[in-house]
């Protein structure tokens, strides 16, 4: 069995074309994550935003406030994880 040293040479897996830089979904992705986590912390913080739990057990109009954020801070990265994967997959079947 011959010897190939290209074997031993890690630099020679790496991709080249992304050596240096982040996707564009995922930089995406990472500030729309931080900016939407800073406003559901302000939102739903009493000393910041002014909610409390006795409204959301009474009924407010933050109840249906909460719902909806909670929904969407699930929903959110989840949409963008799937369409993440999906331009994954189309770039490696038109390599």
């Amino acid at each position: 069995m011959a010897f190939k040293p290209e074997i031993d040479d890690l630099s020679a897996f790496e991709a080249k074309e992304t050596a240096r830089k982040i996707p564009v979904g995922f930089s995406l992705l990472f500030w729309g994550l931080i900016l939407f986590g800073a406003y559901y912390v302000w939102a739903y913080t009493p000393a910041l935003g002014g909610w409390r739990q006795a409204l959301d057990a009474e009924g407010g109009a933050s109840a249906e406030a909460n719902t909806f954020m909670t929904i969407l801070f699930t929903a959110l990265p989840t949409a963008a994880a799937i369409g993440l994967a999906l331009a994954q997959r189309g770039k490696r079947r038109s390599s």
